[in-house]
């Protein structure tokens, strides 16, 4: 078991690693999309460096189906054993936000914790963009605030969620709910610490 999870996660990060924004970014701009705008390598980044609306729609959904594929190949290869399934998911944010093809460098993994969520459980995806929507309207009207929030908030509220909901919403079968939650904090962790870096510059904003 323990060697089919190290496969899990070294096939989730690998795909979560494919650099979508600099290579459609570098294709259609020849920018490296590292060194413009805010330097991030997703797709809002995408879409402000170029001005094409297409490149980040794009670069979103490929992002998303990164997650995706990587939790709907281990469920294919690992019978639904849920463990295996979510280390698969988490492995592939780590690998979207701290890209070693990058030199570590990624994006914020919002897109592919989607694709890894429609893939194993929706409830965490409802109450994220509930969490957003609050915090975006309620402290901040900020993306990185509003981002920030719901990456805070949805583990806590999914941990404590109703099982009869947890279970209803849930793509899987056979998950604890301790595993359940624990997966949900893997995928925010790297999301949050992603995120530091911007928070931090609007603080700063506000002091000066």
């Amino acid at each position: 078991m323990a060697m089919v999870a190290l496969a899990a996660a070294l096939v989730g990060y690998l795909l979560g690693s494919f650099p979508t924004a600099y290579l459609l970014v570098r294709w259609t701009s020849g920018e490296d999309i590292r060194a413009r705008g805010s330097g991030n390598v997703g797709a809002l980044n995408a879409y402000e460096v170029t001005g094409k609306p297409w490149v980040g729609v794009l670069t979103g959904l490929v992002d998303a189906l990164k997650g995706w594929a990587a939790v709907m190949l281990a469920r294919w290869c690992c019978e639904a054993e849920f463990g295996i399934v979510a280390v698969a998911g988490v492995m592939a944010v780590v690998g979207h936000t701290f890209n070693v093809f990058l030199r570590w460098q990624g994006g914020r993994g919002l897109a592919t914790a989607a694709g890894v969520l429609l893939g194993v459980s929706l409830l965490p995806l409802l109450l994220w963009l509930l969490m957003w929507v609050t915090g975006y309207l309620a402290i901040r009207r900020d993306i990185h605030v509003g981002n920030m929030t719901a990456t805070i908030a949805t583990p806590i509220l999914t941990a404590s969620a109703p099982e009869p909901l947890v279970r209803m919403l849930l793509l899987m079968p056979h998950a604890g709910m301790l595993e359940h939650a624990l997966f949900v904090v893997g995928l925010a962790l790297p999301i949050f610490v992603r995120h530091l870096g911007p928070i931090r510059a609007l603080f700063r904003q506000e002091r000066d």
